[in-house]
């Protein structure tokens, strides 16, 4: 990890306040952020493969192994989001798309001994997305993204974070413009950008290729182009795995952690879990996990 060489690189940052000056030391420092379709509680799969009360147990395995500082999750039921919360010890960011039992809350968590919340607000996909709940396009669920802005107070750097999950189907080009107007008007020029998400359309599409800044749609490139990390650390294989619930991921890759390219949000690598713990993986998804280097003085970046 070069930590001697992330710690040899710290700079001091001044600030004042109330008109004294103090000085603060701002250190190179690793955030790891993690996409996480949690599989729906709702969904009653059977036990031991796929019911919630297994595989919440074999999630927490797999944190101990690959830890996040920072995990979009889709799906999640409120007895999911008070697991993360209670047992798992995050905070989270992100509204209920509608009703909270009957709808999906795409939710932001983030430890709160690492990282300070400045501020959130979530957006449904649709025509109106300060409208919550809101449908425009003819979702056969309602779907939404949450943004949030966080101070990094090792690195000093604030990091901007979208995490969605769009339609099975439907409205993905729409959905994608959404994400780029919401990413452009919410983040600031100087903040770490990191977008993810069940995108539920495979990376050749318009709707990622818009997002990548590769083709327009309605006649306009994003504002914000990214780029997707792990096909960046050549691991950009599918994500897929279907109700086995096993670590066979061959039909399709739907899942993402995109970031914004700048020198000073540096990508040190990124993996697709499929780690099994009695011989079942943790959801229908593998779970992705990306680690940056914010700040100067970051070694080993791919991007």
């Amino acid at each position: 990890m070069h930590f001697a060489s992330l710690l040899a690189a710290s700079l001091v940052v001044f600030t004042f306040i109330g008109g004294y000056s103090s000085i603060h030391v701002a250190a190179a420092s690793i955030v790891r952020v993690m996409s996480f379709n949690v599989r729906t509680s709702n969904a009653n799969d059977p036990c031991p493969s796929g019911c919630w009360r297994e595989r919440k147990e074999r999630f927490g395995m797999l944190l101990n192994l690959h830890p996040a500082d920072l995990i979009g999750t889709q799906e999640g039921t409120p007895e999911q989001i008070e697991h993360f919360q209670t047992v798992l010890g995050f905070s989270y960011v992100g509204l209920c798309a509608g009703e909270c039992n009957a709808n999906e809350r795409n939710a932001i968590m983030y430890k709160p001994d690492r990282l300070q919340l400045l501020w959130s607000k979530t957006f449904a996909l649709s025509d109106t997305p300060d409208v919550l709940p809101s449908n425009s396009w003819g979702h056969e669920y309602l779907r939404a993204a949450v943004v949030a802005r966080f101070l990094d107070p090792q690195s000093q750097h604030v990091i901007c974070m979208l995490n969605t999950h769009f339609d099975v189907s439907i409205g993905h080009d729409e959905s994608a413009i959404t994400v780029a107007r919401l990413l452009y008007s919410n983040c600031q020029p100087q903040d770490d950008v990191f977008v993810t998400g069940d995108l539920n359309t495979v990376p050749e599409t318009a709707a990622v290729q818009y997002l990548l800044g590769n083709v327009q749609l309605n006649g306009t490139f994003t504002q914000l182009p990214l780029y997707e990390t792990l096909t960046a650390v050549g691991q950009g294989g599918f994500t897929f795995i279907g109700p086995a619930f096993d670590n066979n991921v061959n039909s399709a890759k739907i899942d993402y952690i995109f970031a914004r390219k700048e020198k000073k949000t540096c990508l040190r690598s990124g993996k697709i879990l499929t780690d099994l713990f009695g011989s079942y993986s943790v959801s229908d998804h593998a779970v992705l996990l990306s680690e940056f280097c914010l700040g100067d003085g970051c070694t080993d970046c791919v991007q």
